[in-house]
C-alpha cells in the first residue's frame, strides 16, 4: 500500500510542479491581508496568531491563482470535467509594532494542487496553534485509481530564523481492507512512532507497535523540504 501511495503522489507532485511556473512575487509589505492579494488570485485559508512570540498577531494564508489557461479538460472519463493547475502560495507575514505586515516567507510549491480528476482536494489548511506553532495538514482520497487514503499533517515553528519542522503525523489506510499505518514524529526529541493494524485469518483487528530513536543533526525547515513528500527519512516519504 505504502508503495502504490508514494507512486501516486510521485506523479501527483510532478504534474502539479508543471502549474507552478511562471509565479508573481508577493508585496514584502503591506496594512491588510487585503492589500497582499494579488489581481486574479483567490484566499483559499487564512490565519491569524503569534508566530515569532513577540505579542503580536502575525498571518498566514494560503492563495491560489484563476487563471483560465490553467484550467484543462478532463478527456479520462473518469471525475471531475476539468483539472486545475493554477498555482498556489504560502504567505507568512510578521505584524510589527505599528501594524504593517512584513513578508517572511513566501512557498510557491509547498502547497499541493487538486491535480487529478478523481483527487480530493488535497490541502486541508493551515492554522496557527497556541504555542505558535505553524499546522499545514494534506489529504488524500481517490474517487477511482486508488483504494489507498491519507492524512498528513505538518508542525513547523519559527526558530534560527526558518520556519523548522517540529513534528509530523500521517494516517495511511487502505479503503478495502482497512489495513493502516500510522506515524507520529517528533524531531525536537528524536522520537518516531509507528502503529500498524492489520486483521488475521479470523478478522480479528491487530496492533504493531514499533518506537524508535534517532539523531538529526539539521532539522528541515518549508524553505528546505521545497514540496511535501521528496524527503526520503527513516523509510518513509514527507
Amino acid at each position: 500500500m505504502k508503495k502504490i501511495l508514494v507512486f501516486t503522489i510521485s506523479l501527483l507532485i510532478q504534474v502539479y510542479s508543471f502549474g507552478q511556473s511562471k509565479l508573481i512575487q508577493l508585496l514584502d509589505k503591506g496594512d491588510s491581508i487585503e492589500n497582499l492579494i494579488p489581481d486574479k488570485w483567490k484566499m483559499l485559508s487564512s490565519v491569524n496568531g503569534d508566530l515569532n512570540k513577540d505579542g503580536i498577531s502575525d498571518i498566514a494564508f494560503v492563495i491560489e491563482n484563476t487563471d483560465s489557461k490553467n484550467i484543462e479538460l478532463n478527456e479520462s472519463g473518469l471525475g471531475r470535467d476539468t483539472i486545475n493547475l493554477n498555482p498556489r502560495i504560502l504567505g507568512i507575514y510578521f505584524r510589527n509594532q505599528k501594524g504593517k505586515l512584513i513578508k517572511k516567507l513566501q512557498s510557491n510549491e509547498f502547497i499541493i494542487l487538486q491535480d487529478s480528476p478523481t483527487m480530493d482536494e488535497p490541502f486541508d489548511g493551515v492554522k496557527i496553534l497556541e504555542n505558535g506553532v505553524l499546522k499545514i495538514d494534506f489529504k488524500f482520497w481517490y474517487s477511482a485509481g486508488s483504494w489507498s487514503m491519507s492524512y498528513h499533517t505538518y508542525k513547523f515553528r519559527f526558530q534560527n530564523n526558518k520556519f523548522e519542522l517540529v513534528a509530523y503525523k500521517a494516517e495511511e489506510s487502505h479503503r478495502g481492507t482497512n489495513e493502516s499505518t500510522d506515524y507520529n514524529i517528533n524531531f525536537l526529541t528524536g522520537k518516531m512512532g509507528i502503529i500498524k493494524t492489520t486483521f488475521d485469518e479470523n478478522k480479528i483487528r491487530k496492533y504493531e507497535e514499533e518506537n524508535k530513536d534517532f539523531i538529526l543533526k539539521q532539522l528541515k525547515s518549508i524553505q528546505s523540504l521545497r514540496k511535501p513528500f521528496e524527503w526520503e527519512f527513516n523509510g518513509i516519504y514527507l
